[in-house]
Order: C-alpha cells, then sequence, then structure tokens
C-alpha cells in the first residue's frame, strides 16, 4: 500500500447522477488498501475546479456482504465545523452578524455568571479556537451534561452557560464547545434554529445531508465500527452512543461522497478567486484568514506548499479532507472506522492523490 500509486482518471459518466469514475487500476488499489487495513466501507475523491471523480465501494458493515449504494453518507464529524463556518460566513454578507460580533452583545443576560476572560469573546474568536473555551471533546467531558432536557436550542443554551463560567484554557485550544456557543449566536442573530439554518444552506445549492449517525437515516448506509482490541464492532442505529443534540454544529452532518465533495469544490473554486455562493474573498478568510487554524479549517501557508485541511471523527466515522488551491485539486476520503492503521493508510492515499500533477484522459 506504501508503494507510489499511479493515479489515472478517466472522464466517463458513471450510473449515479453522472459522477466521474476513477480508474479501474486506482480502484483495485482502494479495495487492496480496504483489505489490509479493515476498513468496511470508503469513499474517495479527487475535486477539481470543474470535475469531480469519485468512487464507492464497501460494506455497511464488516460482516456483511451486500454493499453499500452509491448515494450513501459517512459521518463527517468534525468537518462539520466548515459548515457552520460556512453558514457564518454567509450572515455576515447578509449583514446579520459579523465576525467581530461579541457573544455578550447577543447574550447580555448570560455576562454576570460568567468568568470576566470571556467577556469580549467574539464570533470571529469562538470559529477559530481563540476564545479560550474548554474543549469538551470527549464524552466523559459531556456526561455531566445527560440530564438536560429541553429543546435542542435551550439545551445549547444551557450547556453554553455551564461552560462560561468555567475556567479558560489556553488560547487555540481545539473546542467543540466554542462551535456550541458560536451556532447560538447565529441563531439568535438570524431568528432561525442551527437546524433551519443548515435545511437553508443545504436546500440553496441543492445537497443532501442528514444530522447523526448516517445508519439511523438508512440501514443500507454505513454503520460507525468501533476497534475493539483489533476487532471492528458495528454500532446499530439504536445503539446508547451518540452525540448530544445541541453538538450538531460542532460534529454531526452526514453527507454521501458526491454532495460532500461538491461543497468542497466550492470552496476550491473561492480560493481560486471565483465568487458563488460566497464572495472569493470570504472563503480565503475563511481557509487562510489566520494560522494554523482559520475558522473551520487548518492550514499551511508557505511560498510553494498552500494548503487547508481537516478531519473529522466522533469515533466511528472519519473524514479527512485536503484543499490544495496551488495545485487547483482537493481530496475527500471518507470510510466508516476511525481506527489507528487506517487512518495512518488513507493519509497515505492522500499524499499519493496530491503529490504529483494528476494524469487526465480524455
Amino acid at each position: 500500500m506504501r508503494a507510489l500509486l499511479f493515479l489515472s482518471i478517466s472522464l466517463l459518466f458513471g450510473s449515479w447522477c453522472n459522477a466521474q469514475q476513477i480508474s479501474e487500476e486506482f480502484k483495485n488499489k482502494i479495495r487492496q488498501l480496504q483489505q489490509e487495513h479493515q476498513i468496511p466501507a470508503i469513499a474517495v475523491s479527487l475535486i477539481t475546479p470543474d470535475s469531480i471523480f469519485s468512487y464507492v465501494n464497501g460494506k455497511s458493515r464488516f460482516n456483511k456482504k451486500e454493499p453499500i449504494p452509491q448515494n450513501a453518507k459517512f459521518h463527517l464529524g468534525s468537518n462539520t465545523k466548515a459548515i457552520t463556518s460556512f453558514i457564518a460566513m454567509r450572515l455576515t454578507e447578509e449583514e446579520e452578524i459579523n465576525w467581530g460580533t461579541k457573544f455578550f452583545r447577543l447574550f447580555p443576560e448570560l455576562i454576570s455568571d460568567s468568568r470576566n476572560t470571556y467577556h469580549d469573546i467574539t464570533l470571529g474568536d469562538l470559529l477559530s479556537h481563540s476564545a479560550q473555551i474548554r474543549p469538551y471533546t470527549t464524552g466523559i467531558e459531556l456526561s455531566k451534561f445527560n440530564n438536560l432536557k429541553g429543546t435542542i436550542s435551550e439545551n445549547g443554551y444551557a450547556f453554553s452557560k455551564s461552560v462560561l463560567a468555567e475556567k479558560p484554557v489556553k488560547k487555540g485550544t481545539y473546542s467543540n464547545a466554542g462551535y456550541v456557543l458560536a451556532a447560538l449566536m447565529l441563531e439568535r442573530a438570524s431568528g432561525k434554529t442551527y437546524r433551519e439554518l443548515v435545511a437553508q444552506t443545504m436546500n440553496a445549492l441543492d445537497l443532501d445531508y442528514t444530522i447523526g449517525f448516517p445508519n439511523k437515516e438508512n440501514l443500507t448506509f454505513p454503520w460507525g465500527h468501533w476497534d475493539q482490541k483489533g476487532a471492528l464492532e458495528a454500532l446499530s442505529p439504536d445503539h446508547e452512543y451518540k452525540l448530544p443534540d445541541y453538538m450538531v454544529s460542532a460534529g454531526d452532518i452526514s453527507m454521501n461522497i458526491k454532495d460532500y465533495s461538491t461543497f468542497i469544490q466550492l470552496h476550491l473554486n473561492g480560493l481560486l478567486g471565483k465568487t458563488n455562493y460566497l464572495n472569493a474573498d470570504d472563503y480565503n478568510w475563511l481557509h487562510f484568514g489566520q494560522s494554523p487554524y482559520a475558522y473551520g479549517w487548518g492550514n499551511v501557508i508557505k511560498e510553494k506548499n498552500k494548503m487547508s485541511f481537516h478531519d473529522g471523527s466522533a469515533g466511528t466515522y472519519y473524514c479527512h479532507t485536503v484543499i490544495l488551491p496551488l495545485k487547483n485539486i482537493a481530496v475527500v476520503i471518507m470510510m466508516n472506522t476511525a481506527s489507528t492503521n487506517a487512518v495512518e493508510a488513507i493519509y497515505e492515499l492522500q499524499k499519493t492523490m496530491t503529490a504529483q500533477p494528476q494524469k487526465i484522459k480524455n
């Protein structure tokens, strides 16, 4: 698997929504990778400014034979943060909020019970992990909020009120909780719930999605897998493990490879100076407005190596996304396991796909 793979892409239209397909040679390499690293299902895309070359393969569960459908959704995990920041940028363009809007300008009733460190935090601070909000990236941290029984927005509000009373952490600490606070700001500024904002955005872009793990929508979609001492265990739709409802903005959206790749293609074209759903300059701000983490995107900014990226995983799926505007390409790899070996394997796959100019067959 670690040998260099030669990627040859054929401009042949597939049976699913005219998705363009990669070569049989490369498909074989992907299937080999799956077998060697116990990856039940995988979806791979190479994205150019005007094309999406994708491949979907595998089974919903490790011990099943039926192949997943080509429109199968995978869980994005923290790559959802790019969607939240995207929605926030749209609202700034519509002048409903801005990057410098202070949290407590929208929620003045919470300031008296909050730590002084947080009094001047802004939407931009929250989206860039600069607000010193505690991480809340583990189930253990979140377990103390298991008794929340309100609406989704009420639960997010109660969670945020508690978080703001806690001791701050080092600036730059990656924080799921910060994105919960950011979603509250978007809700109050727009008058819509976060889920309504997601639906509005996805409908405008004609993109399919679901909230939560994909097998809860369709049993033929990939089931997430835990690595239990080297053996994969599939989690059923009714398994008790799930993300809290108020954590959607931080990491609980699922999409299929075609529609998620279309979303990433908007970003690639925006970084190449083309205005689409957002203004071109705003894409550059989302991806490279600061470093090493901008707004929903990590980045590397060098003269000959400009790259934005993000990984997402709630522990049972994995989504890896890289955009290289200087090479005019982006790569997406999604799978329904997050085992260490599988993650290392898809990183090698991504490096192979992005290392050399891609040979295109007309």
